[in-house]
């Protein structure tokens, strides 16, 4: 007998260890992986405890705990305060909707005082252009770095490590900052030389880019420390400043949508960073310790890059799609980006499915996320119930997902029988021309398979399977992409909308397809995540 096998514990007091230390072990595996864990090789295991290696020991260890020679301790629920149901739903639900609260705002402002925060009913469809090209532009670009902040900085909040979030979310800000003003170089030479656009309709067009993009950056800082209703009161304060900027200083449109910008931009970076300093005092932490060296930053949150990217992208292919081709067109494009206003009009309208549809779309991922943890502690070994559980609550969600939107769809009707009502011409004769109609019941129908997909992407990126969730945007995208193409060129401009609904189709059924598989074995994609 060797020296080291003197001195070591014998089996059942290691598995006890172990045990200890795991509550229920799904398998022997896991047992295997808790020895490595404990420093334990197979050199040990073979003269320390006379096993093959590791995997013999651990099978030895599970054997021991099947036959119930090891006790275990399930881990109780967490206590929960006592909540009210009807609070609770209208907290989450306006949580939800607060994201696209700021476009409603923008759009009664429009239809009461004719300027938006980015936009204005009196602009000329030149400058329109050149203001959709930047406001497309700052999405798309800013998406990737987006989710890239957002989900290193809430991994160092779930660890307590707020410093780190902070240092993160600044890190990444100024990155995202570098590459924004970094790409604008090539669009303008690439301009300069083409000459694709006429330089009054690239130079708005690269003014509302980085400004835009500077917003939506730092939205994703109030995003980390949960400060989204900021969004609506940012929103109003900055529609005040354009109006007032119009109408008290008799400033040009398109300079009071700059100077409201500008002011946006100003406030959100200035609350961010006073509400991502408060978070880091309240820690009683100074410094960041050991912060992570820039290539680990980009390898660890560069999935969730590319995912943002290609989500945005998605999110307006079709309309650039349309924009881009003269087909069917009335109005001549001269220049090869036109904005269609009818068609944006169309869009904007469906886009109340996705408003009202969000609200429910909030509540059941809190749902899921603070069901699994202690459903998973109370499973016990029975692993097929938790399974069987999870998906009958996942069937529950979706029929609640259904009801929203029909009431979705119902409500968006309504809203375009009031908008019938509103004594403006140039609405008026946007919303009668019977191709908006057609657009906007496209747009509703492939909104709702969009929000049902979104549903399944956040299941998924909730579970750490952000692989599942790239590749059923990209594979939406392509969709998308080839659909619109060929119906916008070969039959109306309009026609781009099917690609809209084709890629929310797919998005939706390849994202549903991955998410069964994910509850199908629950229990082990929980572990894997977590």
């Amino acid at each position: 007998m060797s020296a080291d096998a003197v001195f070591a514990p014998p089996v059942a007091t290691l598995g006890q260890q172990v045990i200890d230390r795991l509550g229920i072990p799904k398998d022997e595996w896991e047992i295997a992986a808790q020895l490595e864990v404990l420093g334990l090789r197979d050199s040990d295991a073979r003269t320390m405890y006379g096993a093959h290696d590791l995997f013999d020991l651990a099978r030895d260890i599970w054997q021991r705990f099947r036959a119930g020679e090891l006790a275990f301790y399930v881990e109780g629920e967490d206590p929960r305060p006592p909540v009210i149901r009807f609070v609770r739903f209208v907290r989450r639900y306006f949580a939800g909707i607060s994201f696209a609260l700021p476009m409603a705002l923008q759009a009664a402002s429009m239809l009461l005082w004719g300027y938006g925060l980015w936009g204005a009913i009196d602009l000329e469809l030149t400058q329109g252009s050149g203001v959709a090209l930047g406001f497309v532009a700052s999405y798309v670009v800013a998406g990737g770095f987006i989710q890239a902040l957002v989900r290193r900085g809430l991994f160092y909040i779930y660890q307590k490590e707020e410093t780190l979030a902070r240092w993160t979310a600044l890190r990444g800000f100024a990155i995202a900052l570098r590459a924004v003003l970094l790409l604008a170089i090539p669009a303008a030479a690439m301009n300069a030389v083409f000459h694709i656009l006429p330089w009054s309709m690239m130079s708005i067009a690269l003014i509302f880019y980085v400004g835009l993009a500077i917003l939506w950056l730092s939205w994703a800082l109030l995003y980390l420390v949960r400060k989204t209703y900021f969004y609506v009161v940012i929103t109003a304060l900055s529609l005040a400043v354009v109006i007032a900027s119009a109408k008290l200083m008799h400033v040009p449109p398109l300079v009071a949508n700059v100077i409201g910008i500008a002011f946006a931009d100003a406030i959100s970076f200035a609350l961010a960073w006073f509400l991502l300093r408060r978070m880091v005092k309240k820690s009683g932490a100074l410094e960041p310790v050991n912060p992570p060296r820039l290539a680990v930053l980009v390898y660890s949150t560069s999935r969730y890059f590319v995912y943002g990217l290609l989500f945005n992208a998605f999110l307006f292919a079709d309309r650039v799609i349309a924009w881009t081709t003269s087909v069917g067109r009335d109005d001549f494009p001269p220049y090869p980006f036109w904005l269609s206003v009818r068609y944006e009009l169309a869009l904007d309208l469906a886009l109340v499915v996705v408003i009202v549809m969000s609200g429910m779309l909030e509540l059941t991922n809190e749902r899921f996320s603070e069901e699994l943890v202690p459903r998973e502690k109370r499973k016990g070994v029975g692993v097929e119930a938790f399974i069987a559980d999870q998906t009958r609550e996942h069937r529950y969600r979706t029929f609640e997902l259904l009801l929203a939107a029909g009431v979705a769809f119902g409500v968006a009707l309504v809203v375009v029988g009031l908008l019938r009502s509103v004594p403006n011409v140039r609405l008026q004769e946007a919303l009668n021309a019977p191709m908006t109609m057609r657009v906007f019941v496209a747009a509703a129908i492939g909104y709702m398979f969009f929000v049902f997909a979104v549903r399944n992407l956040l299941m998924l990126l909730t579970l750490s399977r952000v692989g599942d969730a790239m590749r059923s945007v990209a594979i939406a995208l392509a969709v998308d992409v080839v659909t619109g193409f060929v119906c916008s060129r070969a039959i109306h401009y309009a026609a781009a909308v099917a690609g809209l609904v084709a890629g929310a189709i797919v998005m939706s059924l390849v994202a549903g397809r991955a998410v069964r598989r994910v509850l199908a074995d629950l229990d082990y994609y929980y572990y894997a995540a977590f």
